[in-house]
């Protein structure tokens, strides 16, 4: 699964008030009891620990128990940098990764970070942290050993394309990044990132709207993709954006039922404008928040990957004895009542690849704009619907036949792809148009009709399907010298 995270001391959250909980009986009686007992451990051990280390482990083991990954205790540093990385300000190297099996890739270099200023491109792969092989590492793992406090060093081994490894040592600093950044793409479409939901998302992003609304935007597409989410009203303030006053945005549920609504104020008039929202599996918290209430609302379609599942709240309990807690206090549901935890949002149209998101997304607000595919035999790029991607993927040729790689062309060209493990089965379906793949049989049924395949072709991870069986799709295959086209036909009308 190719994932993507941002090298910040971050978590999936909320912030909302709470009060002191009163101690009763039992209560005091527990803390007495571990009282007691570091006070043994700290007279007598053997190993003489610290204070300081016998608190922690106290208040970890404590908030161990019950088995809830987002509590968890703050020093009066991890505040800092929690706090900070909420408003774009974080300690790093200034990089986005996403996995690229069996390596993580670089996926965004801030400017002006330590990163850029070492030459760290985009695309780039890092194949060892500190002479340590990234290879098999999970990305969370990847990532916590490149992230590390301001003024210490790390060592990175990058590999590019085209030149041998080398290493880069670099000194982590503080990186600032903007909650919210845009642009205007061909066609007067607006494209806005949001990289995180802080206290200035929703203003930024209603600058941006009169910017846009001055050269005439007509479509949008708000990118929530590695979002990690941010405070709750952020998401409430900027569903104000999209939908009218008084609608229902997210409800939550503590631990005695207790709901409380948040609504859309009204304070702006909603964007009356076709919109695309794009997410993938590290879009959580507040960005789910958003996502949710807008596809709940039939407002915006949903392109990408399912999200990442974070459906309960938190909030930041300072301590008298210094540093935080942040507690999970409640749960929360969508506008139709959907419970998100664990679970996630699908997307209305799933695009797992991610170099085709955005290009799957401006198709989406262009819907009848040809779909089509232009490979290069020579491998040097990729024309998706008349825009340049940066894959370097070819076809192949085997015996006389040309193959194409299976996920990367359907879903470049409008097909919704999902692999079901189980039966060993590839279900591909745009509108009308279906494909179901029966891998270990050769098999495949379109239209109704069973259709062998010949043999399959695996490179690099991906599964190659001949070109023949495309064109069963409604799918127009035309070979021009080093070139290869693909069209997706439009449905004839009875």
């Amino acid at each position: 699964m190719r994932t993507r995270l941002i090298l910040l001391v971050m978590a999936l959250l909320f912030f909302l008030p709470v009060f002191p909980a009163g101690a009763g009986d039992d209560l005091e009686r527990a803390a007495a009891a571990v009282t007691e007992v570091m006070d043994y451990v700290y007279h007598y051990h053997i190993a003489r620990p610290g204070v300081d280390q016998l608190v922690e482990g106290a208040i970890n083991g404590l908030l161990n128990s019950v088995g809830d990954p987002y509590t968890e205790y703050f020093t009066a540093e991890d505040l800092d940098n929690f706090t900070g990385s909420l408003e774009g300000n974080f300690a790093g190297i200034g990089v986005e990764l996403e996995g690229w099996p069996p390596y993580p890739q670089v996926a965004r270099v801030l400017r002006n970070s330590p990163a850029y200023r070492a030459g760290i491109r985009e695309k780039d792969l890092i194949i060892r942290v500190n002479g340590e092989d990234t290879a098999g590492l999970t990305l969370s793992q990847v990532v916590e050993k490149i992230r590390g406090p301001a003024g210490s060093r790390v060592q990175l081994t990058i590999r590019r394309r085209g030149v041998p490894d080398f290493e880069v040592e670099l000194v982590r600093e503080k990186v600032s990044s903007p909650p919210v950044e845009g642009e205007m793409l061909p066609g007067n479409i607006g494209y806005v990132r949001v990289h995180v939901f802080g206290s200035r998302t929703a203003e930024e992003f209603g600058v941006l709207m009169q910017e846009f609304r001055a050269r005439g935007i007509k479509g949008m597409i708000l990118d929530l993709r590695n979002d990690p989410g941010g405070y709750l009203q952020a998401a409430v303030d900027l569903a104000g954006y999209f939908l009218p006053a008084g609608q229902v945005v997210v409800t939550t549920l503590d631990r005695n039922n207790h709901k409380e609504v948040y609504y859309t104020a009204g304070k702006t008039p909603a964007l009356d404008l076709p919109l695309v929202v794009l997410v993938n599996d590290t879009s959580a918290s507040s960005a789910e928040v958003l996502a949710a209430a807008l596809q709940d609302y039939r407002r915006a379609v949903l392109v990408g990957d399912r999200t990442y599942g974070k459906g309960v709240v938190q909030a930041i309990i300072p301590l008298e004895t210094g540093g935080a807690l942040k507690l999970t206090i409640a749960r929360y549901l969508t506008p139709a009542g959907r419970s998100i935890d664990g679970r996630g949002i699908e997307p209305d149209r799933w695009v797992s690849t991610p170099s085709l998101q955005l290009v799957a997304a401006r198709q989406e607000l262009q819907p009848h704009s040809p779909r089509s595919i232009v490979f290069n035999f020579s491998g040097t790029g990729v024309i998706v619907s008349g825009e340049k991607i940066g894959d370097f993927i070819s076809p192949l040729i085997r015996a006389g036949e040309i193959y194409v790689p299976l996920r990367f062309t359907l879903e470049a060209l409008g097909f919704s792809v999902h692999w079901h493990r189980e039966g060993h089965k590839v279900l591909a379906r745009a509108g009308d148009r279906e494909l179901i793949l029966d891998v270990d049989m050769k098999t495949a049924i379109i239209g109704g009709q069973k259709v062998g395949l010949g043999s399959l072709m695996i490179r690099g991870g991906s599964m190659y399907l001949p070109v023949s069986l495309f064109s069963r799709l409604g799918v127009k295959v035309e070979r021009e010298g080093e070139q290869l086209k693909l069209e997706l036909l439009p449905v004839k009308q009875e």
